[in-house]
C-alpha cells in the first residue's frame, strides 16, 4: 500500500506545491485520530501472530546443529515459584535441539522438595545457597540465568551456536522475547535494539536471559553475596556489561517466552540500579515509583541553564509559556532567550515590552529570512551558560520536575543530546524518540499513540538511547554544542535537529530520551508543515548510511512505520538503495 501511495504521489504531486501541502496537512490531521491509531495498532498486533508462525516454520526447516557447541549452564531461580512452573521450564530445556547443557536449580528454600518436580535427568541438579562455589567451577562455557516459568524455543541453542562460528565470540549474546503482560492480560512481544542501550537498562533489563561467557561472569561473582537473589545479580552484571560497551551480540529472533520482564519494580531491583548509578560517580541517587514506571534521580552541581526559544508573532503561546518557564523550579541559574524573527504583531510586541522588565528574559532580534539552524546558533551564542535548552514556542508545561530531569542527564560526560516526551492536547504522543528510516526518512516512533503506549519495541515510558531526539525540546552541554559546531545552517527549516544529533552521536556521545520529562507540544502551530527541497535532499545524503542499514536502536524485525509492524520480508541493501533513489527522483521530478 505504501509503495502505491508513493507512486501516486510521484506521478500526480509536486513537492511543496499548494496541493501537496494541503494533502500533507490533511494526512497529519487524519493521523492524529483515534480511529487511525486503532487501525495501525490492530495491524501491528496481527502482524506479530503471522511473524511467529513464519519464524517457527523457518526454524523447523533449519533445525540442524552447527558442529561447534560449547556447554551451556542454565541457572534456574526457583525461590518464589511453584513446582509446576519449574517443571514447565525444565521441559523446554530438555526439548532443546542439542544436548550439551546442564541445569542448576537455585533455591533458598531449606525445605524445597526436588522430587515433586518429577523429572529424572542427570544434567539437572539442585543447589541451596551455595552458588558461589558453582560459579567458580564453571569453565569455558556459557551461562544463562532464568526464572521458573520461562519457556525456551527448541532452537535456542542452534541460533546461539551459529553466532560462534565466525570471529571472536561475544561476551554476551541476547535475543528477542515475548512475555506475559499482566496489564493487558496477554502475551506481549519485545523486539530489542541491536546496539547497547545503557539508558534502556534503567527501565528494563533487556539483556536478561542472555548467554554470558563464563570468564566474564567470574569478573562479577564477588558481587553475588551482596545480592543473593539470582535475578538481582544478573541485573547488576548486565548493567555493567552494557555500560562497558563490551562485545555484545543480538540474535534478532524470538527465542523465549519470559515469565515476566526484568524491570526494577521491587525494592531489591531498584537498589541494584541505584547502586550501579552510584558506582558510576553520580551523587545522592534515588528512585521514585509512579504509574508509568521508575524514575531514577541524582544530584547535579546546579549548572546554569539558558533556554533558547525561536518565535515570531506568537503571543498566544508565549504569554503562558514564558511566565511558567520563569517560575519553573530549577537548582541552578536559569535565563530565557527569545530569538525573535521580526515580529510585527501588536500583541507580541506588547508582550515583549512586558517581559523585558522581567529578570533573566532576553529578546534577541533575528531580522532575517527565517533559517531555523541559524536562529538556534544565534540564540546559543548570545547566551552564556553550562547547559542550553532548545525549545519551540508552541509548548506548554505539564509538570515541575522536567528541567531537573533533563539537566541531570545532560551533565553526564558520556551524554550528548537529551530529549523529552512531548504530548498533544489529547495526551497522545507527539515525540518519544526518532528512528532513522522511519517513513522512508526519519520520524517519531509511536507518533499519535496513547501516552502510555506499549508496542512491539516496548514501552513509550522507558528511558532509551536514540540516534536523535526532536529539536522541539533538546538539552545539551554548551561544550558539546560547541565541539560539533552547533546546528548546520545549510538546513533551513527541516532535519537540522536530526543532523545535529547525528553529529553528536558520531562524536561518541549517547543521545537519550527521558519519558519523565513531559511537556505539551502543539506541533505545526508555529510554521506549519513546509519542508524545503534542499533540506530534504541534503538530509538524504546525511542519513543514507543509516537508511541503507538498520537504525541500531531499532529492530530489523520491524517495519519503519510510526506504529511498527513485523516485517514479512527483509529488504536487501540494494532494495534499500533503490528506495532512496526513487524518493530522490520524486523530489527532483526526474
Amino acid at each position: 500500500m505504501s509503495r502505491l501511495l508513493h507512486k501516486f504521489r510521484a506521478i500526480f504531486l509536486s513537492h511543496n506545491s499548494s496541493f501537496e501541502l494541503t494533502l500533507r496537512t490533511f494526512y497529519h490531521k487524519l493521523a492524529v485520530t483515534q480511529l487511525f491509531f486503532n487501525l495501525q495498532n490492530f495491524i501491528a498486533n496481527r502482524s506479530y501472530n503471522k511473524f511467529r508462525k513464519r519464524q517457527q516454520q523457518k526454524s523447523d526447516k533449519e533445525a540442524l546443529l552447527p558442529t561447534y557447541g560449547p556447554k551451556v549452564t542454565f541457572i534456574l531461580s526457583s525461590s518464589t515459584s511453584d513446582p509446576t512452573e519449574i517443571k514447565s521450564t525444565l521441559e523446554t530445556i530438555i526439548s532443546l535441539h542439542g544436548d550439551n547443557w546442564e541445569v542448576i536449580i537455585s533455591s533458598s528454600k531449606s525445605q524445597f522438595n526436588f522430587d515433586i518436580v518429577n523429572i529424572n535427568d542427570s544434567r539437572i541438579s539442585l543447589v541451596k545457597n551455595d552458588l558461589l562455589s558453582i560459579f567458580n567451577e564453571i569453565n569455558e562455557s556459557y551461562v544463562v540465568f532464568c526464572e521458573a516459568g520461562d519457556k525456551f524455543s527448541p532452537n535456542l541453542l542452534i541460533e546461539f551456536y551459529r553466532t560462534l562460528v565466525n570471529g571472536k565470540p561475544a561476551v554476551l549474546t541476547y535475543y528477542d522475547c515475548e512475555y506475559f503482560d499482566k496489564g493487558s492480560n496477554r502475551i506481549q512481544p519485545f523486539f530489542k535494539p541491536t546496539a547497547s542501550s545503557p539508558a534502556l537498562m534503567l527501565s528494563v533489563n533487556y539483556l536478561s536471559r542472555g548467554f554470558v561467557y563464563s570468564p566474564i561472569l567470574k569478573k562479577y561473582i564477588q558481587e553475588f553475596p551482596r545480592h543473593r537473589d539470582l535475578l538481582c545479580f544478573e541485573y547488576s552484571m548486565m548493567l555493567n556489561l552494557c555500560e562497558a560497551q563490551d562485545e555484545i551480540s543480538h540474535i534478532p529472533k524470538v527465542l523465549l517466552t519470559q515469565k515476566a520482564l526484568a524491570v526494577p519494580d521491587s525494592e531489591e531491583l531498584r537498589t541494584v540500579v541505584e547502586n550501579h548509578l552510584t558506582h558510576q560517580g553520580l551523587n545522592a541517587v534515588s528512585s521514585t515509583e509512579s504509574s508509568t514506571g521508575i524514575r531514577f534521580a541524582w544530584k547535579t552541581n546546579s549548572p546554569s541553564l539558558a533556554i533558547i526559544i525561536l518565535s515570531k508573532n506568537n503571543a498566544h503561546f508565549l504569554k503562558t509559556l514564558i511566565p511558567s518557564l520563569a517560575a519553573q523550579p530549577y537548582d541552578g541559574h536559569k535565563s530565557i532567550y527569545i530569538v525573535d524573527n521580526g515580529s510585527e504583531d501588536l500583541a507580541t510586541l506588547s508582550l515583549y515590552e512586558k517581559i523585558r522588565q522581567e529578570q533573566d528574559v532576553i529578546i534577541a532580534p533575528y531580522p532575517k529570512p527565517f533559517n531555523y539552524s541559524e536562529a538556534i546558533n544565534l540564540g546559543v551564542n548570545t547566551s552564556d551558560s553550562d547547559l542550553v535548552l532548545l525549545m519551540n514556542d508552541d509548548m506548554a508545561l505539564l509538570e515541575e520536575m522536567w528541567l531537573d530531569e533533563l539537566s541531570q542527564w545532560a551533565v553526564r560526560p558520556e551524554i550528548g543530546v537529551v530529549g523529552a516526551k512531548l504530548l498533544r492536547r489529547n495526551r497522545t504522543i507527539q515525540h518519544a524518540g526518532i528512528i532513522a528510516g522511519l517513513s522512508g526518512y526519519a520520524g517519531h516512533i509511536y507518533l499519535n499513540a496513547p501516552e502510555n503506549y506499549h508496542g512491539l519495541m516496548g514501552s513509550a515510558n522507558w528511558y532509551r538511547n536514540y540516534l536523535a531526539v526532536t529539536g522541539a525540546c533538546q538539552m545539551i552541554r554548551r561544550e558539546v554544542f560547541t565541539r560539533v559546531g552547533g546546528y548546520d545552517e545549510a538546513y533551513r527549516l527541516a532535519f537540522g535537529d536530526i543532523a545535529f544529533c547525528l553529529k553528536v552521536y558520531e562524536e561518541g556521545f549517547q543521545n537519550v530520551f527521558s519519558p519523565f520529562a513531559r511537556l505539551y507540544h502543539f506541533e505545526g502551530s508555529s510554521r506549519g508543515y513546509e519542508t524545503p527541497l534542499e533540506d530534504t535532499l541534503q538530509g538524504y545524503k546525511m542519513l543514507e548510511p543509516y537508511l541503507v542499514n538498520d537504525d541500531p536502536y531499532f529492530s530489523q524485525n520491524l517495519t519503519y512505520n510510526r506504529i511498527p509492524k513485523c516485517v514479512s520480508t527483509f529488504r536487501t541493501e540494494d532494495e534499500r538503495k533503490q528506495q532512496i533513489a526513487a524518493r530522490k527522483r520524486f523530489y527532483l521530478k526526474k
